[in-house]
C-alpha cells in the first residue's frame, strides 16, 4: 500500500489513512498534500498561463477546494487527478477572462481543446519528474548529486569530475552504483526515461 511522508518526516500515512483524514479536514494530512504538490502545481500553472496571472494565487485557490472538499477520494490517483484538472480549469477560466473580444475569445474556445492535450502532457511530464527528483533525493548525497548532473544536467563524467573533485572512476562508480539503486526503486517507464534524459551516455 501506499505512503506518504511529510517532508519533516515525523508524519506518515498510509494511502486510506491519508485519504480518510483529508476527507476530515485534517490538518496534518493536508499539510502533507500541500508539501508533496504544491510546486509542482505552480511549474505546470504556470506553463500554461504564462503572464495571465499569478499562479501561486490559482494554485492556493486549488488548495482550498480541496480543503473545503468532504468527498474521500478513492485512491492517490483520484486525488492527483483532482489537483491537476482542477489547477487546469482554474487556468483555463482565466485566461478565458483575460480575452476580452469575442473575436479573440472565439480563438482561444477553438483551440482550447489542443490547449488541454498540451496541458494534460505537461502533468504527465512534471508528474514523472517529481517522482524522479523524489527518488534521486533519497540516494546517498554525493551519489544523488552525481547522478543529478550526469543525467539531468547533462553533464560529461570529466565535467563531474572536475566540478567535484573526484576522480573520473570514481564519478564512474557512484553513476553505477545510483543507477543500480534507482533500477529498483523507479517505475521501468520513469528509469528508461533517466536514461534517455542523459544527452551523454
Amino acid at each position: 500500500m501506499q505512503s506518504i511522508k511529510s517532508f519533516e518526516g515525523n508524519q506518515s500515512f498510509g494511502e486510506a489513512e491519508l485519504l480518510q483524514r483529508l476527507a476530515v479536514a485534517d490538518e496534518a494530512a493536508f499539510s502533507v498534500v500541500f508539501k508533496e504538490y504544491y510546486a509542482v502545481l505552480c511549474a505546470f500553472a504556470r506553463k500554461i498561463i504564462q503572464e495571465a496571472a499569478d499562479p501561486e494565487d490559482l494554485v492556493n485557490e486549488v488548495f482550498l477546494k480541496l480543503w473545503n472538499r468532504n468527498q474521500v477520494f478513492e485512491n492517490i490517483r483520484h486525488l492527483k487527478d483532482f489537483l491537476y484538472k482542477s489547477t487546469r480549469n482554474a487556468c483555463f477560466d482565466t485566461i478565458k477572462r483575460t480575452v476580452h473580444s469575442k473575436e479573440r475569445q472565439a480563438v482561444f474556445l477553438g483551440s482550447q481543446a489542443g490547449w488541454e492535450a498540451a496541458a494534460d502532457l505537461e502533468m504527465i511530464r512534471l508528474e514523472v519528474f517529481n517522482e524522479l527528483y523524489r527518488e534521486i533525493n533519497q540516494l546517498p548525497e554525493q551519489c544523488g548529486k552525481i547522478i543529478r548532473m550526469g543525467y539531468i544536467e547533462g553533464l560529461k563524467n570529466d565535467e563531474i569530475a572536475r566540478e567535484l573533485g573526484l576522480s573520473v572512476q570514481t564519478v564512474k562508480n557512484q553513476k553505477s552504483r545510483g543507477i543500480m539503486l534507482l533500477k529498483h526503486r523507479l517505475p521501468p517507464e520513469i528509469f528508461i526515461f533517466l536514461l534517455l534524459a542523459s544527452v551523454h551516455p
